[in-house]
C-alpha cells in the first residue's frame, strides 16, 4: 500500500526517531485550545495549547524502542523466575493465565500511550486533571515507592552471579551476594546518570539484552530436549481458560501468582512508563516535548502544558490514528509476541530439565532455576549450567537497571511538575537527585540484609521480590480504572478509544480488581486473626464480601462513566 505524504514522513525525516525527535515550542506563543467538543478537556489542570500540526508518521523499523524496554523488564521479572516456578508447581494447565495477562496489558498498556500521543503530556499529568487535587500523580508516586523501593531484581541476579564465581571457582569463593548486589547498584547509577540522554541508553542496553537471551534459552531449551508431550500439554494449556488447581490460591502460591499476574509481561506502576518513554522518543505530539538528559546532556525543558490539536482537521486526526497503529504495531511485535515467545521457551525448558508435580518448590523462585541448572549440567555439561546462571544473572539485572529508570521517571515527572517547576527546578535536576536517592536507598535495604546474615529470611532475595506483589496489582487495578475514564470522557470523539479497547479496559479492572479484593481480604483476615480456609481460600466471609463488594462498585462508576462517550455516536469529522 502506498504511503500517504500527507500523513506519513519520508525516509530521512523517519530515521531521526531512532534516535528520539524534540521539535521545541513556546507554549506561551500559542492560543488556548477552545473549550469545544474538538479539543480534549482540561479538567481540573491548565488549559492545553492549541497547535495543529500533528508530526507525520514514520516507519515501524524507525521506532522501535520503548516496548523492548518493557520486554527486557518482563523477562527478567515473570519469565526467568516467576511463571517458570508456577509451571513448575501446577503443571501447564494454568498456562492461560499468562497469555491472557500479556493480551490484558497489551490493552492497557497502548492506552496509557493515547493521551500522551494526543497531548504529548504524560499520562500522570493527564490523569492529574480528573481531580481537582492531583490526587491521583500523588497516589502512583506512593504506590511505585511501596512497589519498587526493594531491590528484588538486583538481589536475585546478584545471587546467580555469586553461584556462576563459585562453579567456576569449583569452590565457595564468594559467600554472600550482597556485595555483588552493592556493586551492580552502583553501576547502575553510573551508567543512567553519566547519560547523555537517558533514555537513549536504557533503550540500547535493553535491545542488548533481547539480543543475546533469546539465543541462550534456545541453546538450553535444544540441550535439555523438547519433550512433544509438554508441548502438547503447554497448548491444552494454552487454551483450557479457567482451570486451575485448587492449590494455586493457597497460602503458599497465592503470593506467586499475585506477583505472576502482575508481571505477565512488565507489571505494576512500571506499565506507566510506557508513556514517559514514548513522550523521550518523540511519539506523535510527545515530539514537542523535552527529553530528560544525564549529566553529561544539555536541558531541553519540559513544555506545561501539553499541546492540542483539532479533531475537527481530518489531516490530524488522521496522522494521530496513524500514530496510535503505529504504536500499536510496536508494542504488539516488540513485547507482546516475543514475551509469549520466551514464556514458551522457559516453561518448556521447566518440563524439559525438572518436570512439573514440584510442590517442594512452590515459592522458591531461585530454588526452581537452581535445579533446572543441575539438571543441564547433568546433561550437557557445567558450561551450560554456568551460561543459564549468568544469563540469568544478566536478565536479572537489566529487570533492576529498568526498574531503577522507570521509579526515578515516574516520581521524577510527578515532583518536577507539582513541586520542581514552580522552584525553578529543571528536569534533569529533578531526575539526577531521585535517581541517588532510590539508589542510595537500595543499597541501605541491601546493607541491611548484609548485616542480618544468610540465616534471616527476611530481606533475602525471594522476599525482596514477591513483597511487591499486592502493591503491584493494586496500583494497576488503579490506574486501569483512571485511564478509562482520562481516554473516554475528556478527549474529543475521533480521538477516543474505540469501543473493544473500552471492554479490554473494563476486563482489566476486572482482573486485577479481584486479585486487589482477594489480596486485601487475606490482608485483612489475617490481621483479625481468622483461622484457616478463611484467609487461604476463597471461603465467604463479611469481610470478604465487603471487599469484593466495593471492587464491584468500584467498576459499575468505571462503566458508567465510560460507556455513553464511547458507545454514544462520535462527532463526524469535516
Amino acid at each position: 500500500m502506498a504511503r500517504d505524504p500527507d500523513i506519513h514522513c519520508p525516509h530521512d525525516e523517519g530515521v531521526a526517531y531512532r534516535d528520539g525527535v524534540y521539535r521545541p515550542l513556546d507554549p506561551a506563543s500559542l492560543p488556548e485550545a477552545p473549550a469545544t467538543a474538538d479539543f480534549p478537556l482540561p479538567g481540573h489542570g491548565a488549559a492545553l495549547r492549541r497547535y495543529d500540526e500533528v508530526p507525520r508518521v514514520p516507519r515501524l523499523r524507525d521506532v522501535i524502542g520503548p516496548s523492548v524496554i518493557a520486554l527486557g523488564m518482563g523477562l527478567g521479572a515473570g519469565e526467568f523466575l516467576l511463571w517458570p516456578n508456577l509451571i513448575a508447581v501446577n503443571g501447564f494447565s494454568i498456562w492461560w493465565l499468562f497469555w491472557i495477562g500479556v493480551l490484558t496489558q497489551f490493552v492497557v498498556i497502548s492506552e496509557i500511550e493515547r493521551w500522551s500521543l494526543a497531548t504529548g503530556e504524560s499520562v500522570l499529568s493527564g490523569m492529574g486533571r480528573l481531580t481537582r487535587r492531583p490526587f491521583w500523580p500523588w497516589f502512583f508516586l506512593v504506590a511505585t515507592l511501596l512497589s519498587f523501593f526493594w531491590p528484588g531484581w538486583a538481589s536475585q541476579s546478584a545471587n546467580f552471579t555469586r553461584l556462576t564465581v563459585n562453579a567456576l571457582a569449583g569452590e565457595e569463593a564468594l559467600t554472600a551476594w550482597q556485595p555483588l548486589a552493592l556493586l551492580m547498584m552502583a553501576f547502575i547509577w553510573a551508567a543512567l546518570a553519566l547519560s547523555r540522554i537517558v533514555y537513549n541508553a536504557l533503550e540500547k542496553f535493553e535491545i542488548v539484552l533481547v539480543l543475546l537471551f533469546f539465543p541462550l534459552l534456545l541453546v538450553a531449551l535444544l540441550a535439555a530436549g523438547i519433550l512433544p508431550g509438554d508441548v502438547a500439554a503447554l497448548a491444552k494449556g494454552a487454551a483450557s481458560i479457567g482451570s486451575a488447581p485448587e492449590a494455586l490460591l493457597s497460602g503458599e502460591q497465592f503470593p506467586t501468582l499475585l506477583i505472576a499476574v502482575a508481571y505477565a509481561g512488565s507489571g505494576g506502576t512500571l506499565l506507566l512508563a510506557q508513556s514517559l518513554w514514548i513522550r523521550d522518543k518523540g511519539f506523535g505530539m510527545s515530539a514537542y516535548q523535552g527529553r530528560i538528559a544525564g549529566i553529561r546532556g544539555k536541558n531541553e525543558p519540559l513544555q506545561t502544558p501539553g499541546f492540542a490539536f483539532s479533531a475537527g482537521i481530518r489531516v490530524a486526526v488522521e496522522r494521530f490514528r496513524g500514530w496510535m497503529g503505529l504504536a500499536e504495531r510496536e508494542l504488539l511485535s516488540t513485547f507482546v509476541l516475543l514475551i509469549l515467545l520466551s514464556v514458551v521457551i522457559t516453561t518448556l525448558l521447566v518440563g524439559a530439565t525438572i518436570g512439573t508435580g514440584r510442590i517442594d518448590l512452590a515459592g522458591n523462585l531461585d530454588g526452581t532455576v537452581l535445579a533446572q541448572a543441575r539438571v543441564l549440567e547433568e546433561r550437557a555439561g557445567a558450561w551450560l549450567a554456568v551460561l543459564f546462571l549468568l544469563g540469568g544473572a544478566f536478565v536479572l539485572f537489566s529487570t533492576q537497571v529498568g526498574i531503577v529508570d522507570t521509579v526515578t521517571r515516574i516520581t521524577g515527572d510527578i515532583v518536577f511538575e507539582r513541586i520542581g517547576r514552580k522552584r525553578g527546578w529543571t528536569l534533569k535536576r529533578t531526575f539526577l537527585v531521585l535517581l541517588t536517592v532510590f539508589v542510595l536507598a537500595s543499597v541501605a535495604v541491601i546493607g541491611v540484609s548484609w548485616s542480618l546474615g544468610e540465616d534471616v529470611e527476611a530481606l533475602e532475595p525471594n522476599f525482596l521480590v514477591l513483597i511487591a506483589g499486592p502493591f503491584t496489582i493494586a496500583s494497576m487495578y488503579a490506574f486501569a480504572a483512571a485511564i478509562a475514564v482520562l481516554n473516554s470522557a475528556y478527549l474529543p470523539a475521533p480521538l477516543r478509544m474505540p469501543r473493544w479497547k473500552l471492554v479490554g479496559m473494563w476486563w482489566a479492572i476486572v482482573l486485577w480488581g479481584w486479585f486487589t479484593a482477594e489480596t486485601v481480604s487475606r490482608v485483612a483476615l489475617g490481621r483479625l486473626g481468622a483461622a484457616g480456609d478463611a484467609v487461604t481460600s476463597i471461603e465467604p466471609h463479611p469481610v470478604r464480601i465487603l471487599a469484593y463488594g466495593l471492587w464491584l462498585v468500584s467498576l459499575g462508576w468505571v462503566v458508567w462513566r465510560t460507556a455513553p462517550p464511547v458507545f454514544g455516536r462520535g462527532r463526524a469529522l469535516d
